[in-house]
C-alpha cells in the first residue's frame, strides 16, 4: 500500500521477522530514508490475544513517525538512536483513534 504522508509517498509493506532482520527486535519500522514503513506480520510468535488490533497500533505508531520526518522533527527531539520521542509517540499512536472520535463529534475535522 503506498500512502501520501504531507504530500511524500510512502510504502507499507507487512513482512515477518524471518523475511526482514530488522523485525526481530522491532515489531515496526520507519525507514524515512527509503520511505518505507514496515509492519511485523508474525502472530504466531506472539502472545496477544487479539494481534491484529496490536498490528493497527504499531502501524499508526510507525505513520506517526513519518508524519514527525516530513514535518521536519526527525532530528529535534531527544530519543538518541531516532530523533523521536518514543513515549510521545507511543501515545498519540494509543489515543488517535479516541480523539479522531471526538474531532468528528465536535464537527471540528
Amino acid at each position: 500500500m503506498i500512502v501520501s504522508i504531507l504530500g511524500t509517498e510512502y510504502t507499507i509493506e507487512e513482512r515477518t521477522r524471518s523475511e526482514d532482520a530488522y523485525l526481530k527486535d522491532h515489531d515496526g519500522y520507519c525507514d524515512k530514508t527509503s520511505k518505507l514503513i514496515v509492519i511485523d506480520n508474525s502472530p504466531d510468535d506472539s502472545e496477544l490475544d487479539d494481534y491484529e488490533a496490536y498490528k493497527r497500533k504499531v502501524l499508526r505508531h510507525e505513520i506517526i513517525h513519518a508524519f514527525l520526518f516530513e514535518s521536519g522533527l526527525h532530528e529535534n527531539f531527544t530519543h538518541p538512536s531516532s530523533g523521536h520521542d518514543e513515549t510521545y509517540v507511543d501515545w498519540i499512536a494509543v489515543q488517535f483513534p479516541k480523539m479522531l472520535e471526538v474531532f468528528k463529534k465536535a464537527g471540528c475535522i
